[in-house]
This record gives structure tokens, C-alpha cells and sequence, in this order.
């Protein structure tokens, strides 16, 4: 189930907001036309469960960040 997935999720991901931006954007890349969203969100939500892939994409989260400039 979606709600078993999540919580695996929020074990590497702690910000549960965070978790929701990074699985909305990864939807967006990942959909193909062919394959139902529903099934792309079950994916990615699954790779955000595995810790390296989640630690990966928060470093890149943490390098876009300090790249900004400040206002």
C-alpha cells in the first residue's frame, strides 16, 4: 500500500512537506505517457524508501540551495 511506502519514506526523509515537493517533482520527470501517474508516484515513492537514493537527492537539493543567491 501507498501509506506503508510513505512511511518508509519518512524514515530517511524527515520533513514530510520536503518528502512531498521531492516526490511531486520526480513524478513530473519520470512520467511517461504511457504508464498511469498513480503507478510513477507508487515508484518514486518506493526510491525515496531506499536510504542512498534519498541521501542522493538531498545533497542535490542542499547544493541547488547554497547555489541560489540570496535576497
Amino acid at each position: 500500500m501507498r501509506s506503508d511506502r510513505i512511511h518508509e519514506a519518512l524514515v530517511n526523509i524527515q520533513n514530510r512537506f520536503m518528502l512531498c515537493r521531492l516526490v511531486s517533482v520526480a513524478t513530473r520527470k519520470y512520467h511517461d505517457p504511457d504508464r498511469r501517474v498513480q503507478d510513477v508516484i507508487n515508484d518514486v515513492i518506493g526510491w525515496f524508501a531506499d536510504a542512498e537514493f534519498a541521501m542522493q537527492q538531498l545533497r542535490i537539493l542542499a547544493d541547488i540551495e547554497t547555489k541560489l543567491p540570496a535576497v
